[in-house]
């Protein structure tokens, strides 16, 4: 046997959840009586206790059942990120296609010493994020490569009394066992332990009572100071030769002693009689174990991930635009879209016919409403895509796109046919049927709103869906804009191999404002940013009165003109506003003309240090 000290990975047990009822699992899940997370404030105690012990290629590594399962397992990755290991990763970013191949990839990462056992399914998807950016190892096997479990479940002396093997043969065979020389010890809700299997069948069989306490160093214990804990051993056979089974047979083969004592503790698959007890002469087999990787079949070369196992990818596809005045141009691309998606909900004004029509005739779901207009904006875009959203029923991945906008054909085979990050909102190229006047060549290859494809549960979004865009942009230019500004700038990742087609307009900002953009309302006059003031609108001078909203944290200021220097400026890092950094973001100016005169913001202006003045 060996110390803990001296193993490369050592293992926290915090669920007995699992979506799998294996054969001959090591943490007995068929016979949990009832599923249990571990507390956050133990899992913190176990990472601690562990001070001292990591080093390169060591591992702690989370491991249950299936960890994904555990009620809290978002709130512990990120409490294990900050107590243990290197830095994040950036794995999985990009879309991956066999998630096998990045599985096989994930298993030699241990870069930052934090490691996840998982079977994916729902619990993995519900928490793909995180997963990605906290884990540089996985050890995945989803359990559908004809993997072999060996039993475990039969006593010392049922062994014995099966086989004929010596005393002194069974112990020499317990203590040069596989499992403590490859594989890890452990720590559970009840305590640590010198074997990750003890602490099962301790966990389950005795509540704990041969657990160590989980304090700084229990893992310099040698062999000698193992204690009582090599008792536990006299209820396991995998350190002997012994019988297994396919683990998708969700049947274990056990001893008479074992199946009289799960019977008494209420055993769930000794109440179904998914079992079948150890008998020596039936049981021929004498299965030696020599590598760690042997649980995936074909002598551990086998899959990790399942041939056609889709747990990791996309369950549902929505489109979310607005129309309002382009009704003719939806007509030519709604045909080429609505097929793509599993939801298409096109949002119209109560006065758009049109749109209406274009919309109903194609099966897409229709939403009316006004509020484009509300708060004196011209064409107010977020509310409308709020609107959108919100009749949205179990949403997944999402499309943001334009009316005059005919996806790529080959987008909905792109995006099931692969598994994508929620912690990224991903883009394309866009392909104009005509030159723009105005425009620069790099706006159709950015993560505008011609096509933003995210996840409703993004860490980014998902605390204010579904009102998730910004309701303080008076046009529908720069809402797009402050969208995908609320991803880090390295989770923008471009897709060209699913790029988009454009009714394209004849200049820059046409219609930005709305087709019939009525006086008296907020209208967008252009955008600020380190160069200086643009506009896409012929105006002579600038208006006496603007409001300014920027792009990173949506921050709405309505000031004269003149005083423009008080409240934004450029530093070195890029824009000022309001006293915050933007960086390269811009700031989204308006104005009103006729009707009622625009109330000033009473707000404290910027102090300007070294005043460096914004053209205007």
């Amino acid at each position: 046997m060996r110390s803990p000290a001296d193993m490369d990975i050592v293992q926290i047990d915090i669920s007995t959840k699992c979506h799998l009822k294996c054969s001959n699992c090591t943490r007995l899940i068929p016979h949990q009586t009832q599923r249990a997370d571990m507390e956050l404030e133990t899992f913190e105690r176990a990472v601690q206790s562990m001070e001292g012990w990591n080093g390169p290629n060591k591992l702690i590594g989370i491991i249950a059942g299936e960890p994904t399962l555990h009620a809290n397992f978002e709130q512990i990755s990120l409490r294990f990120a900050e107590l243990w290991g290197g830095d994040n990763t950036n794995n999985g970013k990009f879309p991956i296609k066999d998630f096998n191949d990045f599985a096989n990839q994930r298993l030699f990462d241990r870069s930052n010493g934090r490691g996840l056992w998982t079977s994916l399914g729902a619990g993995f998807y519900r928490n793909y994020e995180t997963i990605m950016s906290v884990y540089s190892h996985f050890n995945t096997n989803t359990h559908e490569s004809a993997g072999q479990h060996q039993a475990l479940l039969i006593t010392r002396a049922d062994y014995i009394a099966a086989t004929g093997i010596s005393e002194l043969q069974w112990e020499q065979n317990r203590d040069n066992c596989w499992v403590q020389k490859l594989w890890s010890a452990t720590i559970n809700d009840k305590g640590a332990y010198f074997c990750e299997v003890a602490g099962a069948i301790d966990r389950l069989y005795f509540n704990g009572k041969h657990a160590w306490p989980v304090e700084h160093g229990w893992w310099q214990r040698q062999p000698g100071d193992f204690g009582d804990q090599i008792e536990l051993c006299n209820y396991c056979a995998l350190a002997q030769p012994g019988p297994s089974q396919l683990d998708i047979l969700e049947r274990d083969i056990i001893s008479p002693q074992h199946r009289d004592i799960l019977r008494k503790l209420g055993s769930p698959a000794i109440k179904k009689h998914n079992y079948e007890i150890f008998d020596g002469e039936l049981h021929k087999q004498k299965r030696e174990v020599e590598s760690r990787d042997n649980y995936v079949g074909d002598g551990g070369q086998g899959r990790r991930v399942g041939i056609g196992h889709n747990s990791t990818k996309p369950k549902k596809l929505s489109c979310v635009l607005v129309s309002v005045g382009y009704g003719d141009a939806l007509a030519q691309t709604l045909p080429r879209n609505i097929d793509q998606f599993d939801d298409m909900i096109v949002v119209t004004t109560s006065t758009d016919l049109r749109t209406q029509e274009v919309a109903a005739e194609h099966g897409a779901t229709v939403v009316i409403s006004d509020r484009c207009f509300d708060d004196d904006h011209a064409f107010n875009k977020g509310k409308m895509l709020n609107d959108g959203l919100a009749v949205l029923k179990e949403p997944d991945w999402i499309v943001f796109t334009d009316a005059d906008i005919a996806v790529n054909p080959q987008l909905r085979d792109v995006v099931f046919g692969h598994s994508w990050n929620p912690g990224c909102l991903y883009f394309t190229a866009r392909r104009d049927n005509a030159p723009v006047e105005g425009q620069f060549d790099k706006v159709n290859l950015e993560p505008n709103g011609y096509f933003q494809l995210f996840h409703a549960r993004a860490k980014a979004i998902r605390d204010t869906w579904p009102k998730i865009v910004s309701e303080e942009f008076c046009s529908a230019g720069s809402v797009d804009t402050w969208f995908f500004q609320q991803w880090a700038t390295a989770n923008l990742i471009g897709i060209t191999d699913i790029e988009v087609d454009h009714i394209s307009s004849t200049s820059l900002g046409l219609n930005w404002n709305g087709v019939d953009p009525q006086p008296g309302k907020w209208r967008q006059l252009g955008i600020l940013t380190t160069n200086g003031f643009s506009t896409f609108l012929g105006l002579e001078a600038m208006p006496p009165v603007i409001k300014l909203t920027d792009t990173k944290f949506g921050q709405t200021i309505v000031i004269e003109t003149k005083d423009l220097e008080n409240y934004a400026r450029i530093i070195p890092t890029g824009l000022e506003f309001l006293g915050r950094d933007l960086g390269k973001c811009h700031i989204h100016v308006a104005f009103k003309d006729g009707g009622d005169p625009p109330v000033i913001s009473t707000l404290p202006p910027t102090v300007v240090r070294e005043p460096e003045v914004v053209p205007a």
